[in-house]
């Protein structure tokens, strides 16, 4: 789809002319869940069900909903159609999704995958920085911001991702607590 950034460029969009770009970001962040429930299923089990997958479906389905809240924060004020933004927006996420595969598969692959899972963890770093371009390159082309303006929206978004990161981490395995424990030793 074409449409008209804030700067008035001309950007074009995932998708065809006259289709309904809130269908595509719905899309995509199905997509998302998809990957995360695959992934994640796994990597707990080194299988894939049907039964394990529907149970990750289950699990994950909400952060890509909170993808969406960080995402609609980040294309506010951007003054073009919020589902065409949205849909970029969500296209940013492709970096973690093919980490997320590929260490999945490395799970299943390895002999020893326990052993290797700290090694493994430290690439997240390049889905990371990979994402943080990804995320500029949207917010310049399609949401026309300045460098300056697109610097800061995605320092927002980080800031608010890591933010959910560590109340998720914490709700779920009881983050602080472990460590007041290690900082008392």
């Amino acid at each position: 789809m074409r449409y008209i950034t804030k700067s008035g460029t001309s950007c074009v969009a995932d998708g065809q002319a006259g289709d309904n770009s809130e269908v595509h970001y719905l899309a995509r962040m199905a997509l998302s869940t998809l990957v995360l429930a695959t992934a994640m299923s796994i990597a707990a089990t080194g299988r894939l069900t049907i039964a394990l997958l529907l149970s990750g479906l289950a699990c994950w389905w909400f952060l890509p909903a909170l993808q969406l809240v960080t995402g609609l924060v980040m294309i506010r004020g951007g003054g073009v159609e919020r589902g065409s933004a949205l849909t970029g927006y969500f296209a940013t996420h492709r970096p973690w999704s093919l980490w997320l595969l590929v260490m999945s598969a490395a799970v299943v692959l390895l002999p020893n995958p326990g052993a290797a899972t700290y090694p493994l963890a430290l690439t997240s770093v390049v889905p990371a920085a990979l994402t943080i371009r990804e995320l500029l390159r949207f917010s310049r082309e399609q949401l026309g911001d300045t460098r300056r303006r697109a610097w800061q929206r995605v320092a927002v978004h980080q800031a608010m991702t890591f933010v959910v990161l560590i109340a998720y981490m914490d709700l779920s395995v009881a983050l602080w607590p472990r460590i007041l424990a290690v900082l008392g030793r």
